[in-house]
C-alpha cells in the first residue's frame, strides 16, 4: 500500500454563516486537482468530518487578478459562490495581493470586483462585491435551451403549480416568491427544484417572502449543498429577480434577511443590462494545519486532531454573533429540518 502525508494551512471563515475553508495557493499549490473535490468532501462532512459549506481555492491569475475556484460539500465544482468570494476577497487582500483595493476576481461564472473596507457599525471587516454577469438568458440553464427569458413563470412540481423567475449570476437560480415562509416543505420542495427535470445541470433554489420594498427573507437551497443559512449569489438573484417582478426598490440598498444573518444587496436593473452590489461581512473562524494522508488514491485525515489550530477569531465570532441576532428571519422557519441547529462548526 502506498501511503504519503501532507499538511494543508487553511483558513476557516464565513459569510453570512456560510462557512467555509480558504485554502491560499497564491504561492504555492497545496493540493493537486486530483484530490481538490476529495479534499471537499472530507473537511465538508459534518459528521465525522470538520463541517463546512465547501471550499475555496485561491490562485494567481496574474499579478493583479487572483482566480477563484469553488467546490461544493459534494465535491463538484460551482461556478461561483458569493459568501465564499467575500472570503476569498478578504483573504488576498491580507495575503499575496495586500492592500489592493478593489481586487478583480477571475471565476468560472466570470470576473467579480471586490472591495476590502472594515465596517464601523458592526466592527467588522467587509466586503463588497459588485456583478454585472447576472442575466435573464435561461440558455444554459434550461434543458431546452431557450433563450427567452423565464420571468414570474408557472412551473409543475407533481401535481402542484408555482411561479418562478430564473436568473444566472454566473451560476443558475431560480428564485420562488413565497407569502410565508413557515408553510413551506423547505427540505422536499427544495430538493425536488433543485433537481427538477426543466434544467440542465439542477440548479440553486431560492425561496423569498418581501417584507418591505427594501427588506425580504431568503432561505436557499443550494445546489450540491442542500439547505444553507445563506447563499451570496441566490441573495443577489433574490434581490434582482424582485426588482424585475416589482416588489422591491431598484436602485437602493435593501436589506435581505437570512438564518446566517443580514446581508445588503443593491440592485441596478436597466433597459438591457442588471447589475447588483453584494455587501456584507469576511468573518474568520481559524487559521490552522491539517494533516492528511493520501492511501491507495483515497484522502484521509492523517491525525484523531483533525485540525491543529494555530490562531481562534472569538472577538471576530462575538462581533458578528451581535449582527446576526438582528435578522427578521424566524429559525422556526427550520424546524425539522438539516439545519435545526444552525450552528457554524467551530472544529
Amino acid at each position: 500500500m502506498m501511503s504519503e502525508l501532507l499538511t494543508v494551512d487553511v483558513i476557516k471563515c464565513h459569510g453570512t454563516s456560510n462557512d467555509f475553508f480558504v485554502l491560499d495557493e497564491t504561492a504555492a499549490i497545496l493540493l493537486p486537482d486530483p484530490l481538490k473535490s476529495a479534499f471537499t468532501r472530507l473537511v465538508s462532512n459534518r459528521q465525522g468530518g470538520l463541517g463546512a459549506d465547501g471550499v475555496v481555492f485561491i490562485s494567481a491569475f496574474d499579478d493583479h487578478h487572483p482566480r477563484m475556484r469553488f467546490f461544493n460539500p459534494d465535491g463538484s465544482e460551482a461556478e461561483m459562490c458569493g459568501n465564499g468570494l467575500r472570503c476569498a476577497a478578504r483573504a488576498c487582500f491580507e495575503g499575496h495581493y495586500k492592500g489592493q483595493n478593489p481586487i478583480l476576481f477571475k471565476t468560472l461564472g466570470g470576473d467579480f470586483k471586490t472591495e476590502n473596507f472594515f465596517s464601523e457599525p458592526y466592527q467588522l471587516p467587509f466586503v463588497r462585491v459588485t456583478t454585472d454577469v447576472l442575466s435573464t438568458n435561461p440558455e444554459n440553464i434550461l434543458a431546452s435551451r431557450t433563450r427567452t427569458p423565464f420571468l414570474a413563470q408557472p412551473f409543475a412540481v407533481g401535481a402542484q403549480t408555482y411561479v418562478g423567475t430564473i436568473l444566472s449570476v454566473g451560476n443558475p437560480h431560480l428564485i420562488v416568491p413565497v407569502a410565508d415562509l413557515h408553510a413551506i416543505d423547505l427540505m422536499g420542495l427544495g430538493h425536488a427544484l433543485e433537481n427538477h427535470p426543466m434544467f440542465l445541470n439542477r440548479a440553486n433554489v431560492s425561496f423569498v417572502q418581501v417584507i418591505q420594498p427594501h427588506t425580504i427573507l431568503v432561505q436557499t437551497y443550494e445546489r450540491g449543498v442542500g439547505l444553507t443559512l445563506a447563499c451570496g449569489t441566490g441573495m443577489l438573484a433574490s434581490v434582482v429577480a424582485q426588482v424585475l417582478n416589482g416588489t422591491v426598490v431598484n436602485q437602493e440598498p435593501v436589506m435581505v434577511h437570512t438564518a446566517g444573518g443580514i446581508v445588503w444587496v443593491t440592485p441596478s436593473v436597466t433597459e438591457g443590462r442588471l447589475s447588483a452590489q453584494l455587501t456584507g461581512n469576511a468573518t474568520w473562524v481559524y487559521r490552522g494545519k491539517i494533516p492528511l494522508r493520501i492511501q491507495d488514491d483515497t484522502l484521509h485525515f492523517a491525525s484523531p486532531t483533525v485540525v491543529e489550530k494555530e490562531q481562534v477569531y472569538t472577538e471576530e465570532a462575538a462581533q458578528y454573533a451581535k449582527l446576526a441576532s438582528q435578522t427578521l428571519f424566524d429559525r422556526a422557519i427550520l424546524k425539522g429540518t438539516s439545519l435545526e441547529q444552525g450552528i457554524i462548526s467551530s472544529r
